[in-house]
């Protein structure tokens, strides 16, 4: 029996994902306390749009301060916003973006108490493939670091940034290990991640609660 023809393009098409292969910078920046704002609302009455007006304008201004940073973001899922940094820029760059991510909703007088919007946030860098499947995405990282990346952001508390060894590794490649250390004042940690066992990663506490 003849195989169907699109077989004939998978030569092409592994061409193509291997080809298109970028070292990059991640970034995952997640909005803390959804689920428990969301089970507030329903308890109290509110509309569904009082959860949602909340969720838009978090991820809607995240994603403008990514960009403000020469970030590129990719997609959201749910109330996480994922995007990527070209590697072309200082990677300390990308540590003050999820700096910045993170006081810049600080005062907002809108959202107190329980409704306050904090993030959490992991970082990342490694070896990434194109996984994109529309045209207008040009570029969706895939790849063991996007997954580790996730993981990270998984264990991060409210208004924390942790991230990697290799991210740590490209920054002290740039700075000195002793004035980043004191600059940031980050803290070795590790954890049991699925799917990669115990790793080792950094964290900082970017704002006290």
């Amino acid at each position: 029996m003849k195989r169907p023809q699109s077989i004939e393009l998978l030569p092409q098409l592994i061409e193509s994902l291997i080809g298109d292969a970028r070292e990059t910078f991640l970034l995952f920046v997640d909005l803390c306390g959804s689920a428990e704002y969301k089970l507030n609302c329903t308890t109290q009455g509110l509309p569904d749009i009082t959860w949602m007006l909340r969720q838009m304008i978090f991820l809607q201004r995240t994603a403008a301060l990514v960009k403000q940073y020469n970030g590129i973001v990719v997609k959201t899922i749910g109330d996480e916003l994922f995007a990527y940094f070209e590697t072309t820029i200082h990677p300390e760059q990308v540590l003050n973006c999820a700096l910045d991510l993170i006081h810049n909703f600080e005062n907002w007088k809108a959202y107190q108490g329980k409704s306050k919007l904090e993030a959490k946030i992991s970082i990342d860098l490694g070896l990434t493939y194109n996984g994109s499947i529309q045209s207008s995405v040009p570029f969706d990282p895939i790849g063991s670091a996007v997954d580790r990346c996730a993981r990270l952001n998984a264990v991060a508390q409210n208004n924390e940034i942790v991230f990697s060894e290799d991210f740590l590794a490209a920054v002290e490649a740039k700075l000195s290990p002793q004035s980043f250390k004191s600059k940031y004042g980050f803290k070795a940690r590790s954890r049991n991640l699925k799917g990669l066992g115990k790793t080792k990663f950094y964290s900082i506490l970017a704002k006290q609660e």
